[in-house]
C-alpha cells in the first residue's frame, strides 16, 4: 500500500475551494463534520444495487457504461435507453454517468445531447483517446474535441480512459467537468507487460537504454513516478495523487474521479491521495460498513448488554 508519506501533502488544498459535498442547512444546529469530503458513486447499472446504497447514504451518484448495461439485462439501445432513465431519474438530483457509443463526433454531440435531455442530473461519458485504435481513419483528438464542444453546450462531461496526468490535464483544458482515471487497469497491464527482471512500470516508461525512433512519435505513457517508483500495485494511486497535484497547481477545478477498483483496500489508498470522488462497484460498497474486528465487537456487546435485560 502507498506510505502516507509517498502522498503530496498540499493535493487536499483543492478540496477547501471546491462546492461542498455536505452543507449544513441553514435551519440545522450541529453543522456537518465533513463539508469537502469526496463523493462516493456506485459503479452500476443495476436499479436493485443502487437502491439500497443510496438509501443507506453510502453513495450520492452513479456510473455506468454499456458493458454494465448489459450486465443489467439490456439487449438493444433501447433497452439500455430505459435502465439509463431509470436510473436518471431515481438518482436525482445526484450525477449519473452516461456513455456515449458514437465514434463520429458529429454523432457523438447528436448523442450526447439526447442522452442529456434525459435529465439535468446526467453526465456524458467521453473517452479521451485511442480513437485511432478503432479505426485509423478517425481523429486522434476526437475526444477532446467533443469535450470542447459539449462544454460550449453546456453539457457535464467525465473524460474516460486516463492512464497519465497529461490526459487528465487535456480533458480538463476541453472543458471536462471530471477525469476518471482507471486505476486498477493500470495496475493490471503492468503485471501482464512489464519485463519481470527490470523495475515496476517499465511497460509503460521508457528504459534508461531505450530511445524513441529516429522520426518517430515519443511513446513515454506515463512519468517515472507513476511508472516506476514503486510497487505495481500502487502505480493506479499514485496517478491519482499526482493527477490532483497537478491540478492543484494551477487551480483546475475539474473533479478527479477514481475508478476501475479492484479492491476495498484501494479506496483508503484513493482518500489518501485526494481523490474528489471514488466511483466503487457495488459488492465492494456493500461492505464499507464490515470489518472482521467489528463484528466481533458487535457480539460482545450484544451479549453483554443482555444482562439489562432482566
Amino acid at each position: 500500500m502507498l506510505r502516507p508519506d509517498d502522498i503530496h501533502q498540499g493535493a487536499g488544498f483543492r478540496r477547501v475551494t471546491m462546492e461542498a459535498v455536505n452543507p449544513t442547512p441553514d435551519s440545522k444546529k450541529l453543522a456537518h463534520p465533513a463539508p469537502f469530503a469526496p463523493r462516493i458513486f456506485a459503479d452500476t447499472a443495476t436499479l436493485s444495487d443502487i437502491r439500497p446504497l443510496k438509501e443507506g447514504g453510502i453513495i450520492n451518484g452513479v456510473t455506468t457504461n454499456p458493458s454494465l448495461m448489459k450486465r443489467a439485462g439490456a439487449k438493444s439501445w433501447n433497452g439500455a435507453l430505459k435502465i439509463m432513465q431509470e436510473i436518471v431519474d431515481y438518482m436525482a438530483p445526484a450525477p449519473v454517468s452516461l456513455e456515449l457509443t458514437e465514434l463520429q463526433p458529429e454523432k457523438m454531440v447528436e448523442q450526447a445531447k439526447r442522452l442529456a435531455g434525459m435529465g439535468t442530473n446526467v453526465v456524458v461519458k467521453v473517452p479521451t483517446g485511442g480513437y485511432q485504435a478503432i479505426d485509423k481513419a478517425l481523429d486522434p483528438f476526437t475526444g477532446l474535441k467533443v469535450m470542447r464542444e459539449l462544454w460550449k453546450h453546456d453539457i457535464k462531461v467525465n473524460a474516460t480512459l486516463i492512464f497519465n496526468s497529461t490526459q487528465a490535464f487535456w480533458a480538463a483544458n476541453a472543458g471536462a467537468t471530471y477525469v476518471s482515471p482507471f486505476l486498477g487497469r493500470l495496475a493490471d497491464y503492468l503485471y501482464k507487460h512489464d519485463q519481470p527482471e527490470r523495475e515496476p512500470g517499465n511497460s509503460l516508461h521508457f528504459l534508461e537504454d531505450h530511445k524513441a525512433p529516429e522520426g518517430g512519435r515519443d511513446i513515454t505513457a506515463n512519468t517515472p513516478y507513476v511508472a516506476n517508483d514503486g510497487l505495481r500495485k500502487d502505480s493506479g494511486v499514485r496517478l491519482i495523487n499526482e493527477i490532483v497535484v497537478v491540478f492543484n497547481n494551477y487551480r483546475i477545478t475539474t473533479e478527479v474521479l477514481a475508478a476501475s477498483f479492484r479492491n476495498a483496500s484501494q479506496m483508503a489508498e484513493c482518500l489518501l491521495a485526494g481523490a474528489d470522488i471514488l466511483t466503487v462497484p457495488a459488492p465492494i460498497l456493500m461492505g464499507v460498513a464490515d470489518h472482521p474486528l467489528t463484528f466481533e465487537g458487535m457480539k460482545a456487546f450484544v451479549e453483554d448488554a443482555k444482562v439489562f435485560e432482566k
